[in-house]
């Protein structure tokens, strides 16, 4: 967006491939995404589909729409049935309806607190507005909203079955995070066609095409200071990189070590350094056997128990507690699914002991006997429950790919491999809250851990890191205006 306007961008990589979560990859010529597995909100008319037109690549990703009428569905335990959430507010109603067929108004009042949620946060809606606008909800919990709603606690649970989209804690959680991630996949849910780093390569092209620079490989451990203003970046390797303006989008708490500045005061950094991450994630990955496992066009979500929001608590000897099931099609066999990723959430406390261990692409290292052994033992576990609910799977698994928090870490930068960032508090809601400003005048924040996270979230927050710059009315204007 900076690049659109004028500006001289230059783009500091620390990996071989850009986009962070958006990163790919290939096992067995198959691609798999890292963290990314489907968007919301890429339907025509929505917040990130305006963003997207306006940057130049909306029209030319390659998308595949998820089931309309059950993009996911949310499983329990051993019961076959499956709850469906459906894309449009009122097919989102009519899936769930038959199921719980004395809950209308409930429903209806679940879709009207969502769209109002949206409505409390400008720029969700792409419009300047005032802070004062969100204070009405930001104190808003999501277990205690969702029992406002209906009484039905199955019904509760249901709504929030998706809730590893935001790593949901009981009592902790704002609702507006689980309000605006399932407003955008209700609006719409796709698949980015092969795989998500299509984003990142699109926007690199556009970068590039407005002059923009990229350097990979290329890991930054200071920022220098002169005279209240940065001046330059400084890699690993010794090279340093001159700047007006530097915005960061890695953890606060890494980029907080790289930078030696009295205006960053020790309350700030003592602030940043102790905020409490969002949990971590074991993903397994399965390469099919041609033509042998059905294709689902749709995500699957399931719990060990009724209660959704247990299994973030869950006890090592009891997991896994919940998974969700994130199938890709065989484009050589329609019908049939060509892989498979399954996700749950994993606490970094259980790779503890190889901490101090680091292995990425371009700077491989080994773990050890005892970490591929701990993962092979989990992807037992894992895959025992999950062949509870898909039976055909067994035999039919060409190969696999695992990935532990240690690889999230070691990929993304983020603290203890969190997922999503900062843990959002709505018990303290402005100490766990980082502004696009600092201290520094000319050093800007951007980034899952400010605003939102998700393709969304940040993109949101992009746009909010852009206006710092160039003025919040004058992009909006532009955004819309395509």
């Amino acid at each position: 967006m900076l690049a659109k306007e004028g500006m001289i961008v230059c783009l500091l990589e620390k990996d071989k491939q850009i986009g962070g979560c958006l990163q790919t990859y290939s096992v067995h010529k198959t691609i798999f995404d890292s963290c990314v597995h489907y968007i919301g909100g890429l339907g025509e008319g929505h917040t990130l589909w305006h963003i997207f037109r306006y940057v130049g690549i909306m029209d030319k990703l390659s998308l595949k729409s998820l089931d309309t009428n059950g993009f996911d569905r949310i499983a329990f335990a051993e019961e076959e049935i499956s709850y469906p959430h459906a894309t449009g507010n009122d097919n989102f109603i009519e899936q769930l309806l038959p199921y719980f067929p004395k809950e209308k108004t409930a429903l209806l009042q679940y879709i009207k607190t969502v769209e109002n949620i949206g409505d409390r946060f400008p720029l969700y809606r792409l419009r300047d507005g005032s802070v004062s606008e969100k204070t009405t909800i930001t104190g808003m919990e999501i277990t205690q909203t969702l029992q406002s709603i209906s009484n039905n606690q199955l019904l509760q649970h249901v709504l929030a079955g998706n809730n590893m989209l935001y790593a949901g804690v009981a009592g902790q959680t704002p609702f507006h995070m689980h309000a605006v991630v399932s407003a955008s996949y209700m609006h719409s849910a796709h698949k980015v066609l092969p795989g998500s780093s299509q984003i990142a390569k699109l926007l690199a092209l556009e970068l590039r095409k407005h002059g923009g620079i990229i350097h990979r490989n290329t890991e930054i451990n200071k920022l220098h200071e002169e005279n209240g203003q940065l001046t330059y970046a400084e890699s690993t390797d010794g090279q340093r990189f001159y700047g007006k303006h530097f915005i960061s989008d890695i953890a606060p708490k890494n980029l907080l070590s790289f930078i030696d500045s009295s205006l960053l005061r020790p309350i700030y950094r003592n602030r940043l350094n102790n905020l409490p991450q969002s949990i971590s994630a074991y993903t397994l990955n399965l390469v099919l056997k041609p033509g042998t496992i059905l294709h689902q066009n749709h995500n699957t979500y399931w719990h060990a128990t009724h209660n959704v929001w247990q299994s973030i608590n869950y006890k090592p000897s009891e997991w896994p507690q919940s998974y969700a099931l994130y199938f890709t099609e065989d484009i050589a066999h329609p019908g049939y699914a060509k892989s498979l990723s399954i996700l749950c959430y994993m606490h970094y406390s259980e790779v503890m002991q190889w901490t101090n261990t680091y292995n990425r692409a371009g700077d491989e290292h080994s773990r050890g006997d005892g970490y591929e052994e701990f993962k092979q033992q989990k992807a037992e576990l894992l895959l025992n429950r999950v062949y509870q609910r898909v039976p055909s799977l067994q035999g039919n698994i060409i190969t696999q790919s695992i990935s532990t928090p240690l690889t999230y870490r070691d990929y993304t930068a983020t603290p203890e491999g969190s997922l999503y960032g900062i843990m959002k508090d709505v018990n303290h809601p402005n100490e766990t809250s980082i502004g696009t400003r600092t201290r520094i005048p000319n050093l800007f924040l951007t980034g899952q851990n400010s605003n939102l996270h998700g393709v969304l979230g940040v993109s949101i927050t992009a746009v909010a890191t852009t206006a710092e710059l160039l003025g919040l009315e004058y992009l909006l204007t532009k955004i819309k205006s395509i």
